[in-house]
């Protein structure tokens, strides 16, 4: 063996057993204790002083420690845990502790909505076992048969209790479509509780094979009431403004029957961007947007192009034929970067960019046009979707500010004049056989209490209604001795 190859014990100074599996080379007559070398495998590791490499490096290459008295230890902990989990004694399903468990477990999987089968995922019994090593989980079928049908029981005769408790009910449903393309129809309840707090309960989400059709959907209506205990509370609807919704209010025989004014100004909308020029313009943009968001290179190329123009880095919004605000929202989003855009479908790095451009000047202008007209509805949407109380009283005034701003004006360009007549047509005649009670709901709500959108005669009108109706309910409970909440 050449001296350069030979392995040189560790001098007497180093004390840690693991030297006994590693020692040093000689170089120029003196140990190069830079590296340690393995006398099993003659792997060179960095030695700085510590050990711990050395003995990581025993372990995993030979399975075995330099360090003995740390192996021993080692292997005392895992002994005494092991010991330890052994004679810990099992929780039983009946105690108190694993019930208390096993119920959260199910209010988890019921309020996150999540799959039966999380109990056997190894992830979440690894948590489980990590916060009680003494609880074993029930089975699958344990939650299925037993667990969640006891908890939808309970929360079910809690809220029959409430709303037997309400003076009325209000009642909002909804068709819909799963992404398994399974139909179906969620019903939902809302009302005042005694403390004055709106409560919503959804009563019930089924499957719906049944042709939508409002009879049936009506029938559905009717049944979910009577189940519920709420028919003889005389349950307000609110739909949106489908036909079938329509009808199944009246086979349901709900009143007053109000469509949802969101969807309201959607339908409005809608026919105010289905004006030819404006759904031109629209396709011109979402053909740009869409070429933008399927090309890699192109949206490296914008990105670039925000930077170098110091524009907000925002990506660009495709819209959804179904939803208005996301035509209205791709417009101005497009708007803001159109210098960027532009920049972009010019670049020569973008091979087809400009022949996917057929915007012109006035394309530009009447965007701009568009997006300042629709500027209000958006507001009103947003207002409307994010306000967590009963927003009946807001329509009377809504309406009327938005009746208000479609009215054309002189300087209305041709776009512009066609579009506000076509929201108008649409819009007006919506609540037209509702309107004192939209009026009375605004008249009760101090924001609105002056109805300052009618004329001195109507609120006058509106006024004298609400007084003669709140003396005779006063009347009614005084003769009943019904205390009055």
């Amino acid at each position: 063996m050449a001296d350069s190859d030979r392995i040189y014990n560790a001098p007497a100074g180093l004390k840690s057993k693991v030297w006994r599996k590693f020692g040093f080379y000689m170089k120029d007559g003196l140990l190069d204790k830079s590296v340690a070398i393995c006398k099993e495998c003659k792997a060179a590791l960095k030695y700085t002083g510590s050990t711990t490499n050395l003995n990581t490096h025993l372990v995993r290459r030979h399975g075995e420690t330099g360090d003995e008295e740390a192996s021993t230890a080692s292997a005392k902990t895992r002994q005494d845990t092991d010991i330890q989990e052994f004679f810990q004694p099992k929780l039983s399903h009946n105690s108190a502790r694993a019930m208390v468990i096993t119920a959260s477990i199910a209010r988890f999987i019921v309020k996150d909505l999540r799959p039966y089968s999380v109990v056997e995922n190894e992830g979440f019994r690894d948590m489980i076992k990590t916060l009680e090593p003494r609880y074993t989980i029930p089975s699958r079928q344990h939650f299925t048969d037993k667990c969640v049908p006891e908890l939808y029981n309970k929360v079910k005769n809690e809220v029959k209790e409430q709303l037997f408790n309400t003076e009325r009910v209000a009642i909002t449903t909804d068709a819909w479509t799963s992404c398994a393309t399974d139909s179906y129809v969620t019903i939902t309840a809302h009302h005042i509780s005694p403390d004055w707090e709106l409560r919503s309960h959804v009563l019930q989400t089924r499957v719906f094979n049944e042709s939508h059709t409002g009879k049936n959907i009506g029938a559905l209506l009717k049944e979910a009431c009577t189940d519920w205990n709420i028919a003889h509370k005389e349950p307000a609807l609110v739909t949106d403004n489908a036909r079938n919704m329509i009808a199944a209010g009246v086979e349901a025989e709900m009143t007053p029957h109000l469509s949802c004014f969101a969807h309201t100004l959607n339908l409005a909308s809608q026919k105010a961007f289905q004006v030819d020029t404006a759904a031109r313009l629209l396709g011109k943009v979402r053909k740009v947007v869409g070429f933008l968001h399927r090309n890699i290179k192109g949206a490296e190329i914008l990105r670039e192009k925000q930077q170098q123009l110091t524009l907000p880095s925002h990506k660009l919004i495709q819209d959804v034929s179904t939803r208005w605000n996301s035509s209205h929202d791709m417009l101005e989003r497009f708007l803001e970067q159109q210098p960027a855009v532009f920049a972009t479908l010019m670049s020569r790095e973008l091979r087809k960019g400009e022949e996917v451009n057929s915007l012109n000047e006035k394309d530009i202008c009447n965007a701009e046009d568009i997006v300042r007209l629709m500027a209000p509805v958006k507001v009103v949407t947003t207002i409307l979707c994010e306000d967590e109380m009963p927003t009946v009283s807001m329509i009377a005034p809504l309406r009327a500010k938005l009746k208000k701003h479609f009215e054309a004006a002189d300087e209305d360009t041709p776009l512009i004049t066609e579009m506000k007549k076509a929201f108008k047509n649409d819009f007006e005649k919506r609540y037209t056989h509702l309107e004192d009670l939209l009026y009375t709901a605004s008249a009760i709500d101090p924001r609105f209490k002056t109805l300052p959108f009618l004329s001195d005669d109507d609120a006058e009108r509106i006024f004298i209604s609400i007084s003669a109706e709140a003396t005779a309910l006063l009347n009614k409970v005084s003769q009943t001795n019904t205390p009055f909440h």
